[in-house]
């Protein structure tokens, strides 16, 4: 039963649809008819027509604009903006003279005028002097607000200074290889990696220095006090210590110092080469954006011209007022498309600004083409190319290498230390010449007369340590000879052997060698990841590749039926076989397939950055068309 009852309410309704649809276009008909009529009587008798003022409709086509100026007053009113409410009302008043609601908001709105107004009048007024104090607080304000802007400027010049970053070229037109210079010259991460190359060139002198002998040289001068007798000497030495055997580590230590002088300069490689990724991303959507705005003026151009031939005949009355409104509108959304392609145009200008490091107020000059050459790609050969340029796998290859040197270093802390250590110089030491015989005495202060004439001393030796089993046994030899002291008729001459065995301090080097397996196998799993990504990259690239190619190609076509479409409309909007309308929607068309067009360029561009990218070299594949280029030979 319920079933039957909603059948019964929606087939009526259904019915009424259907009449009212076909009401409307007999309307619609009689509308056009009448269109034509005018338009033929127009023809026939010009003077009459030119005498004949042209008459209001009355049809429900009139209701509309109306309808439309009493909803733009109604939001004026909103905004307490009355006197613009009532310019729309009345406006709608001269269309239906008779319409009591608009009258009665007419003269609601003047009442809320006046008492608006009336406040405004009564409010008081500021005297002389507050209001110079308000001028000058205006003027300190737009001071500051220079001053703000002056900041900004002379940061960009301290930062242009210190980065030796190169002024904008005035009046010269950067292409895509002179934007990449420029943002390599300004990029900071870029200058870090510049850097920490020097930093790595540093501790590898550091590392090799530690294979020499290290040197010490002194000079030593002194006073005291023996016995009550003042006494005076003096020592100039030099002492020294050679590393013989430590294991391996002092070689390891100099070998992983160049390996991280290689991943310095491989890290350096990584910013760069997703540098100039960022770059190319900024110049071709710059190019991109610029095609559309000059699609889109062009378009504009057109549909203003249509616009206004449709707004005189609307004026005279020869076109329909849902024609000219539907004109209306497509030409309200070509301005609006317009507007947005000049503020993309504007974004992508800042975005390659910013990715150049320059000034947002400089002047940037670039004319950016989206010319696009097709070439084959290889997934196979990218692959392989990536594996051997890469940055990121050479880098995490030299990681594997860096760590398993740290491997070998933790364990030649398991093998005996050996140094030789040794020292030689001239010494002497005696009394003052007043205390040679005897005790101080009471007089003049000491004389220092030391003989000229100094004596050798020296010693040598050899030190061990070995660890054993968490502890460490040390062992020493040295022989020496001293010089004789004011406490000594002689000097002394001995050998010397020593023995020491230090409980558990070494429990370090077996953390360290767990430590640096870890560190190894973690390595390992990096380049395992870094290939993994790479591949996928690749592959991804070569894939969106592919995808951009067939839009190309598909967007080629649909320009070329486009254009065909719109030549067609265009010849049977002139024998009036169809409205203006449906030319300009044709024309709206043809205009986002060439958008279309240009996004699939851009999408090829872009693409084969980002294989260059994932293969880790700028011009692998090179997508820009020269005439005079010479086949490039890739290293195999």
């Amino acid at each position: 039963m319920r079933c039957d009852h909603i059948r019964y309410i929606i087939f009526p309704a259904m019915l009424s649809l259907v009449m009212y649809g076909a009401c409307s276009a007999q309307d619609q008909g009689r509308q056009d008819a009448a269109a034509r009529k005018a338009g033929a009587v127009a023809i026939a008798e010009p003077a009459a027509q030119a005498a004949t003022p042209p008459s209001v409709s009355t049809g429900p086509d009139m209701g509309k604009p109306k309808e439309g100026l009493v909803m733009a007053g109604r939001v004026y009113y909103d905004w307490r903006d009355y006197a613009s409410a009532i310019a729309k009302w009345e406006e709608a008043l001269r269309i239906d003279p008779n319409d009591k609601d608009v009258i009665a908001r007419i003269e609601d709105a003047k009442k809320k005028l006046a008492l608006q107004n009336k406040k405004r009048s009564a409010e008081p007024q500021l005297p002389k002097d507050l209001a110079k104090k308000k001028t000058l607080f205006n003027l300190n304000l737009h001071k500051t607000e220079k001053s703000q802007l002056n900041a900004g400027k002379r940061w960009f010049s301290w930062f242009r200074k210190e980065t030796n970053a190169p002024q904008m070229p005035a009046g010269q037109t950067l292409s895509l290889n002179d934007c990449i210079k420029i943002a390599c010259r300004n990029h900071i991460p870029l200058q870090v990696a510049e850097e920490s190359m020097r930093l790595a060139d540093m501790r590898l002198n550091e590392n090799k220095r530690n294979l020499l002998p290290s040197a010490t040289m002194a000079a030593e001068r002194y006073t005291g006090e023996v016995n009550a007798r003042q006494y005076y000497g003096m020592k100039n030495y030099i002492e020294g210590q050679q590393p013989v055997f430590a294991g391996g580590q002092l070689w390891y230590a100099v070998k992983q110092a160049e390996t991280n002088v290689a991943i310095s300069k491989c890290d350096y490689d990584k910013v760069k080469n997703e540098l100039i990724l960022q770059t190319k991303k900024g110049y071709y959507t710059l190019a991109k954006a610029r095609e559309n705005l000059k699609i889109q003026q062009d378009l504009s151009k057109e549909v203003s011209r249509l616009y206004d031939q449709k707004k005189k005949e609307a004026e005279f009355g020869v076109t329909s007022q849902i024609e000219f409104l539907n004109v209306g509108g497509q030409y309200s959304q070509v301005a609006y498309q317009l507007a947005a392609a000049e503020g993309d145009v504007g974004i992508a200008e800042l975005i390659l600004k910013q990715t150049m490091n320059l000034d947002p107020l400089d002047t940037l000059i670039v004319d950016p083409n989206l010319e696009f050459r097709k070439i084959e790609v290889n997934y196979e050969e990218s692959v392989r190319a990536a594996y051997a340029y890469r940055p990121e796998i050479k880098m995490n290859t030299l990681m594997v290498k860096y760590y398993d040197y740290g491997r070998k270093i933790a364990a030649g802390k398991f093998f005996p230390k050996i140094d030789l250590v040794g020292s030689w110089g001239l010494a002497k030491e005696e009394y003052t010449s007043q205390d040679r015989l005897g005790p101080t005495s009471p007089g003049p202060p000491p004389v220092y007369d030391v003989d000229a004439k100094l004596e050798q001393q020296w010693y040598g030796g050899v030190k061990a340590s070995a660890p054993l089993w968490g502890s460490s046994f040390d062992y020493s030899y040295t022989r020496e000879q001293w010089v004789p002291v004011v406490s000594a008729y002689q000097g002394t001459e001995a050998a010397t052997n020593s023995w020491k065995v230090k409980i558990l301090d070494r429990l370090d080097i077996y953390s360290d060698k767990q430590q640096a397996q870890i560190d190894y196998d973690r390595a390992r799993q990096e380049l395992n990841k870094a290939k993994q990504d790479t591949t996928l990259e690749v592959k991804e690239g070569c894939f969106n590749y592919e995808k951009a190619l067939l839009q190309l190609d598909t967007a080629i076509r649909k320009v070329k039926f486009q254009e065909s479409d719109s030549e067609y409309n265009r010849f049977r909007a002139q024998m009036d076989e169809i409205p203006t309308s449906t030319l300009v929607e044709s024309m709206i068309k043809l205009a986002q397939e060439k958008f279309g067009y240009a996004q699939a360029l851009t999408d090829c561009h872009l693409t084969i950055a980002a294989i260059n990218k994932a293969i880790g070299q700028d011009n692998y594949y090179k997508d820009e068309p020269d005439a005079d280029e010479v086949p490039r030979q890739r290293d195999k």
